[in-house]
């Protein structure tokens, strides 16, 4: 690939690349880094998809190296959030159980809905308030506390029916 291409690519393609990277990890330099790896993968000629397929090939990529970062995200500090803010330690799981905090995190992540994912993200480890996430997800603050009650309550099922 010449130096004029990938400038054209990098260009054309990195403020979307950032945009649905910030908007998955919730953080501007895990973005940044998840963009930039993607393009040094690029420019090393790791891969190198077919021109029409660029921009399919390259969002793909941002939401597959953001799940990555996600899944490497210290499991402990998003759930001590969680349970210091909303949840007592014994209803759920103790803190000091990896395998159960790791299958908690799972389970959020591969269970709830899309949207449930979002609010219960953005609450819990952004620490935004039902205000906040309201206005950021563009629904109403009761919306927003089915949303959790809904999520609170199948989290709470699942570790019961566990024990």
């Amino acid at each position: 690939m010449t130096k004029e291409k990938f400038e054209e690519i990098y260009r054309r393609h990195y403020p979307t690349m950032y945009r649905l990277a910030r908007t998955i990890l919730y953080d501007a330099d895990d973005s940044k880094d998840v963009v930039s790896d993607i393009f040094a993968r690029l420019l090393r000629g790791e891969t190198l998809p077919q021109a029409d397929k660029m921009e399919g090939y390259l969002m793909n990529s941002v939401r597959n190296q953001c799940r990555d970062v996600l899944r490497h995200k210290t499991v402990r500090e998003c759930v001590e959030k969680l349970f210091s803010v909303e949840i007592r330690q014994d209803q759920i799981v103790p803190i000091n159980d990896d395998d159960r905090l790791e299958r908690l995190m799972l389970f959020v992540e591969t269970e709830l809905p899309p949207l449930s994912q979002q609010i219960f993200r953005l609450r819990f480890l952004r620490e935004m308030t039902y205000e906040e996430v309201a206005d950021a997800v563009g629904v109403s603050r009761v919306t927003v506390y089915h949303h959790l009650s809904q999520s609170l309550a199948r989290i709470k099922e699942h570790f019961e029916q566990a024990r």
